[in-house]
């Protein structure tokens, strides 16, 4: 509660009950005086007030001060539920020495008592005749009729199935998961089919958000908003399958099993799996199973089959690559396959030694066997090979990763980069023929997990060339990121470069263009509401810029400053304020006291400061920040209206209600000129601005501040949004003030499922929503179900 405000409601009801007693005092002694004059003439209904004219009057004033006592308790409770903050949108953060903006402005919503929840009713989802993911079946699929019995028997005693519980990497897992649910897609048992990428958070939550258009979920920014809504449809349905592929181990995907009755298959290296599925081992495939495979592919038979079979241990990967190869060179005969494989098994042995328990060396044959190959007839392919080695091997995106020739033009990847549109296709169609690279569609090919491990493998034979493609893939991931990642248009590029950042950086964990890429991946994730993986990589930007650097650095602080805001953002304030006083001491050291990127700082500083309490602290560094900008930029600058709507809350919370609607209302003509009248920051000021007309009384002008904002909002971020929550409670406050509560309590209801989706249930935030609809269902008449 603001300290001068409050005061002022307690003084006011103070002096109304004062002035309350004084008035029914002389009123006693004007009766008392009167009770003798005319005492015939005075109604019976009236003879106790006459008779006894000081106990009339001790009830009055009793009564009045008793009302005001409650005037005031409601004026504190309104004020309560007023509090909003917006997180400066100019924190810079770096690309390849350009400084970004983190785009980060929020408004926390105000604070009510209340008790109820309640739940909108789903209606069902009508779903097309098939949902599905799926990677392209493989022709060549054979055997595995026993593992596919026991896979089908597995899913039918329980609701998950983990495969592949043990054995070498190219064991065939995948592909048996593939064909699984591609047959039953086949039978219909399924109507969903979905293949999800589990090898990382990352991955797994895209894949998983990905499904929503298919099952009827709007389209949102908030990826855990998306991946709650695709669960709440599932829970209702049993025509599902979710293949998790690659997940390392049973916690990285036990919290992601959705409820329901569907069907769940995991494949994994993992041997770990108690309690969570039936387990179906995967081992080499059985010797006939060999030959049938080489048959198929080569249209032989013979003992030279079962020959090959042994030399590559029945071994699906290396059996895959042998048939390619030989399919490839014209139909290279079986026999003239197995002289080459021999010529080179001494140097895959070799290729294979000291690579632990991890492949074997007939992989590594067939891979050099390919190398070479391609290193002689299609070098372009051959690069290409190597830099997908350093990427996530599950869905990498070509469109995006060659989009800049000029950014290949290293040596490492001259042919790659002089190549035309032509003679790429060709090169990935080489390595697709060799079977290094699955084709997933246009776009997008996979490699397998063990391939890449091989390639490389073979570069850390040679120090130099395994590090220089580590460099030379991370600095080309930071490159193609885009400069504004918060920016709504950006985000299907950032989604696909968002896993082969994570991958590359474990690559070239202390090259300068790791931070950068990371930092601007962690500006994606902190707009897309990924708060906690944010903060994961922020921090290991943070981490690498210090060693790189070195602690006072304004590289260093900048990486803070986006941290800071991460940290507020998952609501640890005091961790947040130790981090911006951190990097305000270095710009301060760096740039001087009058440097804009001082103000950026002191801006997230004075929004920590008012969550914290610290007012005055908050005016303080704000109203400096103002100062700083202003000076720099101009009077009429976005840079100066993202700090005016920050110093406008903090006045609003002191009881400044005037100089609070001045600063929003510049603050909001400065944002409509800059970045026109649908802009996401437009709503956020419109929204705070709002709130100051609510407490200002004039609920009309309110309500239109904040529909407004609330129709920019759902358009630039979707119905389901934190940002839609924020201006939804706002907004129902308002109605229920006007009277409309049946308004009221259906944008609250909605605002706390949004903001139970993002946070869980007890969160402050949801309080705040949570209280404010105990409040309307209290004027309803209803019985809440929920205290705080």
């Amino acid at each position: 509660m603001k300290a001068g405000k409050s005061f002022r409601l307690k003084l006011g009801a103070l002096i109304w009950a004062g002035a309350t007693a004084i008035v029914s005092t002389a009123s006693a002694l004007a009766v008392n005086a009167a009770s003798d004059v005319g005492r015939e003439n005075w109604p019976t209904a009236l003879l106790t007030l006459r008779d006894h004219p000081f106990r009339w009057a001790a009830a009055l004033t009793a009564a009045t001060v008793l009302v005001a006592l409650l005037w005031t308790w409601w004026q504190a409770r309104q004020e309560l539920a007023d509090d909003t903050t917006g997180i400066d949108t100019s924190a810079p953060g770096p690309l390849l020495g350009d400084h970004a903006r983190v785009i980060t402005s929020q408004q926390i919503d105000k604070v009510v008592m209340g008790n109820e929840i309640h739940h909108h009713e789903r209606a069902a989802v009508v779903l097309p005749s098939r949902v599905t993911n799926l990677p392209p079946r493989n022709p060549d699929f054979t055997g595995r009729a026993n593992l596919l019995d026991e896979l089908k028997s597995g899913l039918a005693a329980g609701p998950v199935a983990v495969t592949a519980m043990h054995g070498l990497g190219g064991i065939g897992k995948s592909q048996l998961a593939l064909e699984f649910a591609h047959q039953a897609l086949a039978r219909s048992t399924y109507r969903v089919a979905w293949w999800i990428r589990a090898e990382s958070a990352l991955t797994l939550t895209e894949d998983l958000t990905s499904l929503g258009p298919g099952l009827g979920v709007p389209v949102v920014a908030d990826q855990e908003q998306m991946t709650t809504a695709v669960y709440a449809v599932l829970q209702d349905r049993a025509d599902w399958l979710l293949v998790f592929d690659n997940a390392p181990n049973a916690e990285a995907v036990r919290k992601s099993i959705p409820p329901g009755r569907g069907h769940v298959v995991i494949t994994s290296r993992s041997r770990q799996w108690a309690g969570l599925g039936n387990p179906v081992g995967v081992t080499e495939f059985l010797r006939g199973e060999s030959v049938a495979f080489l048959a198929h592919g080569t249209g032989e038979t013979g003992p030279q089959l079962d020959e090959l079979a042994e030399l590559l241990g029945d071994l699906p990967l290396a059996l895959a690559q042998a048939v390619a190869y030989m399919r490839r060179a014209g139909g290279l005969s079986t026999t003239a396959y197995l002289n080459l494989f021999r010529d080179r098994q001494q140097a895959g042995r070799l290729l294979a030694a000291g690579a632990g328990d991890g492949y074997p060396d007939s992989v590594a044959t067939t891979w050099l066997i390919h190398f070479q190959w391609l290193a002689a007839h299609q070098p372009a392919a051959a690069e290409l090979l190597q830099l997908c080695a350093f990427l996530d091997p599950d869905e990498i995106n070509l469109d995006v990763l060659l989009s800049q020739p000029d950014l290949l033009a290293d040596e490492l990847t001259a042919n790659l980069a002089e190549a035309d549109e032509l003679q790429r296709i060709e090169a990935v169609t080489a390595l697709v023929e060799a079977s290094l690279l699955s084709r997933l569609d246009d776009e997008h090919v996979r490699v397998h997990r063990l391939v890449s491990f091989v390639t490389r493998h073979q570069l850390s034979a040679h120090d130099q060339d395994h590090a220089a493609w580590a460099q030379h893939t991370i600095n080309l991931l930071a490159k193609l990121m885009p400069d504004q990642p918060w920016e709504p248009p950006t985000w299907p590029v950032c989604a696909q470069l968002a896993p082969h950042i994570t991958i590359a950086a474990d690559h070239a964990p202390n090259d300068p263009n790791t931070a950068i890429a990371l930092a601007q991946l962690g500006l994606y994730l902190q707009v897309r509401a990924e708060f906690v993986n944010a903060k994961t990589v922020l921090a290991r930007a943070l981490a690498i810029k210090k060693a790189v650097h070195g602690e006072d650095h304004p590289e260093v602080a900048i990486a803070m400053t986006n941290l800071g805001i991460v940290e507020q953002q998952l609501g640890d304030s005091a961790a947040a304020k130790v981090t911006f006083t951190r990097a305000l001491a270095i710009k301060e050291a760096v740039y001087g006291p009058d440097d804009p990127n001082v103000a950026i700082t002191l801006t997230n500083l004075g929004i920590v400061e008012r969550q914290l309490g610290n007012l005055a602290a908050a005016k303080a560094a704000l109203t400096r920040a103002l100062a700083i900008k202003e000076a720099v930029h101009g009077e009429d600058r976005p840079q100066v209206a993202i700090t005016l709507t920050n110093l406008g809350n903090v006045e609003r919370q002191l009881g400044n209600l005037a100089a609070a609607k001045a600063a929003l209302t510049r603050a909001l003509a400065i944002d409509e000129k800059a970045h026109g009248v649908n802009h996401p920051n437009v709503a956020i000021t419109l929204t705070n601005l709002g709130i100051v007309e609510r407490q200002l009384g004039n609920l009309a002008a309110a309500k239109a501040a904040l529909t407004r904002a609330l129709a920019i909002k759902e358009a630039v971020h979707g119905e389901d949004h934190l940002e839609v929550a924020i201006t939804l409670t706002n907004l129902g406050n308002v109605e229920r003030q006007l009277g409309n509560l049946a308004a009221a309590k259906a944008a609250l209801t909605r605002a706390l499922a949004i903001k139970e989706a993002v946070f869980g249930p007890d969160h402050p935030n949801v309080a705040t929503t949570l209280t404010s609809l105990g409040i309307v269902e209290q004027q309803l008449g209803g019985t809440s179900r929920r205290t705080l």
